[in-house]
C-alpha cells in the first residue's frame, strides 16, 4: 500500500490530493484495525489497559510508532481520528471491545486521552 500512495502523491498532482484526502480515514482505519490484530485486543486486555490507565504509545513497538509518525505525512490532517472513528474501524472484527469503549465511560475516557497522545506524537519529529 505505502509504494501505492507514493506514486498517487508523485503523479496524481491536485487530484492525488483530494483522492489522499478522501482514501484518509481508509488508511487510518485499516492500520488501526490491523493494530487490534497485531496487540491481539479483547474486553479483557482493554479493561485492564483502561484500570492501569496503561498508555497505547508506551506499550508500541519502534517499527509502530515510525508506521504512526508517517501517517500525517501519507494522508494529511488527522483530526477526522476521534473515538467514534476507532470504534467504528474496529467493530466488525472487534465488536466486544468496540461495545466496550463506546459504553463504558472510563473507557471512552481513556480512549479520548490516547487518541491525544497519539496525534500528538504522530505530529513530533
Amino acid at each position: 500500500m505505502p509504494d501505492f500512495i507514493d506514486k498517487l502523491k508523485q503523479y496524481g498532482g491536485l487530484l492525488g490530493k483530494g483522492l489522499m484526502l478522501e482514501m484518509a480515514p481508509g488508511i487510518a482505519g485499516g492500520i488501526i484495525n490491523e493494530l487490534f490484530h497485531q496487540w491481539h485486543v479483547d474486553v479483557a486486555k482493554i479493561t485492564q489497559d483502561v484500570q492501569s490507565d496503561r498508555s497505547l504509545w508506551d506499550g508500541m513497538k519502534p517499527e509502530q510508532r515510525n508506521q504512526l509518525k508517517s501517517l500525517p505525512r501519507r494522508v494529511g490532517n488527522l483530526d477526522f481520528i476521534t473515538p467514534a472513528f476507532i470504534i467504528n474501524s474496529v467493530k466488525k472484527d472487534f465488536p466486544s471491545v468496540a461495545s466496550l469503549l463506546l459504553n463504558w465511560p472510563e473507557a471512552n475516557e481513556w480512549l479520548v486521552r490516547q487518541i491525544e497522545e497519539l496525534k500528538k506524537q504522530a505530529s513530533e519529529v
